[in-house]
């Protein structure tokens, strides 16, 4: 047996030589080491302190294997291959009998979610690691205050290295906790296991000057309504399922042989995969087909094979299903070569090392692609070199352009104002990527280390930003009291939500409501231009039946229905036929979709979908609003219907 799980750890290392990758985000946590171990601080931007990382035990890793190696790209890939084997050889070692090493060596090494990331930079290694020992923890047979502080320590690991991933653990956290007496006992031992993440939460506090990474008020702020992000959710599981059918399949045989095993150690790490599970329905899973999965499928395996009352015999059904599952697999992983390469988008989701592979891969690499990046030391000046804007490859762009070029964040993972911005609405998003207005004068201010902001109360919001992110003392009592009134919420007031959300081009219906004729020119005095969309904040009122709209005529639009930023309903426009239509804005009379009159909307939004750049309303009278409703009934007799 121990022959044969050196064979099974040999021929994994040379899978994960021929996969290994590091992915864009990987990248940003590379900047923030090289920033950090070169005088900038941990920092992602110059002279602004923020969060753009969500392991700060795996950056500690990486910065540490930096210091050894003296290569920032050596470093990322050495900690992941290393940590990667020492999580498979934990898990052939748990297995007991030949057929469970096939079980584990066949799931795993046909697992794309689990081989793809366990290289690409990122911290699902180390959230493997923790999950494991943590659960293998849990089993022990003894119940007092020291083995339940090394549960919550496990938990505590678990939020530094990825926040969320607490989840695959909190439940055998949580169960350990009710079984040791007496109570101060264990109020103390989990005191104690979770310091390590209070201490860090403190830090993060005074240092950036909030509790959580600058990633999640990002994607807090993002404004999508939950059942869109649910049904995003559901739609990751589904791209696993084409794309890596063996993952999926494992965790639910997983959780059928928990239902055998019946152990308390099986429900344990079963409840953890699946409120994994929830919780990435629930944000709207991610872009990166199987990210969020390579964590549960190593559980599910790790399940399997500490079962002991499934018989011998009935092993062989399941490794027949699973391997059904890898015959259907698109894509196996120790197939993969030098030539590997797959694109395409589905909801937005891609298959991240087939979009990285070709650059950023060890088998693609010549002598100087991973050389370390010439990395200045900082020499005390705040501001900026250059402002780049962008949304996506944060990372490469960011080390190729060095550590004086401000990366101007549209997405806002590491800018602090855009990420307390909402994102602008669009009908089609992808998950991890909220585009934001960039305020009018921001991009003069990050270049001018100033305050140049032209919506007063906005800059009013971004001069306490600045006091937090950029003052130069982290204990003056001014930047102390600006972080509690910002983390109570106190300055949100001065955010309007609803301009940025709709990219400045927002108006109100009263202000739509002056009829002009057909044939108005499209750009004449009371028409509303814009680029792609336009948002009418409307008073929410049931049984609306009609509207009338003025558009360009030979341009083709969607009305989109929204209440409360869920898509309630939708209607297309048409353009004009041609022999009927005329230069300039035409009147367009338009049913209300049914589900918009009996749920009613607050916001229309008018969305441009084919045509020439002249984009423009000329009026919006609307069924039942006072300010209308008038005229709507006398030019069309809507009123009375």
């Amino acid at each position: 047996m121990t022959r044969v799980r050196w064979v099974w750890l040999v021929l994994f290392a040379v899978v994960l030589l021929r996969t290994a990758w590091l992915g864009d985000d990987a990248l940003i946590t590379l900047r923030t080491v090289l920033n950090a171990t070169h005088g900038y601080g941990l920092t992602y931007n110059l002279h602004e302190r923020v969060q753009t990382f969500t392991h700060p035990l795996w950056l500690g890793l990486i910065t540490a294997a930096y210091w050894v190696l003296g290569n920032i790209f050596h470093a990322a890939f050495a900690v992941s291959i290393v940590t990667s084997l020492v999580v498979f050889g934990l898990v052939l070692r748990a297995a007991r009998s030949a057929t469970q090493l096939w079980l584990v060596g066949g799931v795993l090494l046909a697992s794309r979610a689990f081989v793809d990331y366990s290289t690409s930079g990122l911290e699902n290694p180390l959230t493997a690691l923790v999950a494991i020992t943590t659960l293998a923890w849990a089993s022990r047979d003894s119940r007092g205050g020291r083995w339940l502080t090394g549960m919550w320590i496990g938990v505590s690991a678990a939020y530094l290295t990825r926040p969320d991933a607490v989840l695959l653990v909190l439940p055998a956290a949580l169960w350990a906790l009710l079984h040791v007496r007496p109570r101060k006992t264990a109020a103390l031992a989990v005191a104690l296991g979770l310091l390590p993440a209070a201490l860090w939460t403190l830090f993060s506090l005074v240092y950036y000057g909030f509790a959580f990474p600058n990633t999640a008020y990002a994607k807090l702020a993002a404004d999508i309504h939950v059942y869109e992000r649910i049904w995003q959710g559901l739609i990751y599981l589904l791209d696993s399922i084409n794309r890596d059918p063996v993952t999926v399949t494992a965790i639910g045989v997983a959780l059928i042989v928990v239902t055998i095993e019946r152990s308390r150690e099986a429900w344990l790490a079963a409840a953890g995969i699946v409120a994994t599970l929830v919780y990435v329905v629930w944000i709207g899973g991610d872009f990166m087909s199987g990210r969020f999965l390579a964590a549960p499928v190593l559980v599910a395996v790790w399940v399997m094979v500490r079962a002991r009352r499934l018989p011998q015999a009935e092993w062989w059904p399941v490794l027949a299903v699973l391997a059904v599952a890898a015959i259907a697999s698109p894509q196996l992983p120790f197939r993969s070569d030098r030539t590997f390469d797959v694109s395409g988008t589905h909801s937005g989701i891609v298959d991240e090392r087939g979009v990285y592979f070709q650059t950023w891969s060890l088998l693609k690499a010549d002598r100087l692609a991973f050389a370390d990046p010439e990395w200045p030391r900082w020499d005390g000046h705040t501001k900026p070199e250059y402002v780049l804007n962008t949304c996506g490859l944060m990372g490469a762009d960011g080390l190729s352009w060095g550590p004086r070029t401000y990366m101007l964040d549209e997405c806002a993972l590491a800018d602090p104002l855009l990420a307390r911005l909402p994102a602008v609405w669009k009908e089609e998003w992808r998950p991890g990527h909220y585009r934001r207005m960039v305020p009018d004068g921001y991009r003069e201010s990050v270049q001018q280390d100033g305050n140049l902001i032209r919506d007063p109360k906005l800059a009013e919001y971004y001069t306490a930003l600045r006091t937090i992110v950029r003052g130069q003392s982290l204990w003056s009592g001014d930047r102390l009291r600006t972080i509690w009134r910002m983390n109570l919420g106190q300055l949100d007031s001065r955010i309007d939500r609803q301009f940025y959300k709709f990219d400045g081009a927002v108006t109100t219906l009263e202000s739509m409501a002056q009829v002009q004729p057909d044939g108005t020119p499209w750009d004449a005095p009371g028409s509303r231009t814009f680029q792609t969309e336009l948002a009418v904040i409307v008073p929410d009122q049931l049984k609306r039946r009609v509207l009338d709209i003025s558009l360009d005529s030979d341009d083709r639009y969607r009305l989109t229905f929204l209440k409360k930023n869920r898509i309630v309903s939708a209607v297309v426009v048409d353009v004009v036929p041609r022999d009927r239509r005329v230069p300039g804005l035409a009147s367009h009379l338009v049913t209300i979709p049914e589900r918009a009159r009996k749920q009613g909307f607050d916001t229309l939004v008018v969305v441009s979908i084919a045509g020439d750049a002249r984009k423009a309303v000329g009026h919006l009278l609307l069924d039942g609003d006072p300010a209308t409703a008038i005229e709507l009934g006398r030019r069309f007799g809507a009123s009375g219907r």
